[in-house]
């Protein structure tokens, strides 16, 4: 009977995780679809955005207890961005155990960043330079993540006037998943995001 209780509750769990995945599928697939102006590019970045959930998860997967290395996750889609540019990254920060609600979101967070950098800030060709570090501010119920990612070159005179689906994406993920903020700074040297995210939404 315990056995077969056990058994209930996993397949309950794996339901509800099933039923989100889903949800948030359909949610991407559309989304991505009302800002493509053509299917080979809906194909394009809605597999992209598929890889990154599928990264997230293996990574899940690859934990006994269920958690993903927030350092790993953040390397493993720079690579998929970036490809042999990679190392005109610097990453730099302790070793943080994601949740699997945490791991999908930043995990979608840091390929929409990625692939933002890609795009408009040089680093793929050297003419900008990518730094992400992270670290833990504050104690107890106002301990906080606190991640920064700059774009050294990437000259951005201010914000834009209309915010894309990549860009709500990441919005929807830290601040609607994980309960975080968003600060955005633009400087005469690069853009510079820092994101703040309760530690209890990670751990």
């Amino acid at each position: 009977r315990r056995n077969l209780e056990e058994k209930e509750l996993l397949l309950q769990e794996m339901r509800h995780r099933i039923k989100n995945s889903i949800s948030r599928v359909m949610a991407i697939a559309r989304q991505t679809a009302s800002s493509s102006d053509t299917i080979a590019d809906f194909n394009k970045s809605f597999s992209a955005r598929m890889n990154a959930m599928a990264n997230a998860q293996d990574l899940l997967a690859r934990s006994h207890w269920g958690r993903a290395d927030m350092g790993d996750l953040l390397t493993k889609e720079l690579e998929q961005v970036f490809g042999d540019q990679k190392e005109a990254s610097h990453v730099e920060g302790p070793a943080i155990n994601l949740n699997e609600k945490a791991a999908q979101a930043l995990g979608l967070v840091f390929h929409e960043m990625a692939t933002n950098a890609l795009k408009y800030s040089g680093v793929a060709d050297g003419n900008a330079e990518l730094k992400v570090h992270w670290t833990y501010e504050g104690k107890g119920s106002k301990k906080m993540l606190r991640l920064v990612w700059t774009e050294l070159g990437n000259i951005v005179t201010g914000e834009p006037e209309r915010k894309g689906f990549g860009t709500r994406l990441v919005e929807a993920n830290v601040r609607g998943e994980l309960g975080g903020e968003i600060e955005r700074r633009f400087d005469k040297d690069g853009m510079t995001v820092t994101f703040r995210i309760p530690a209890k939404a990670v751990a």
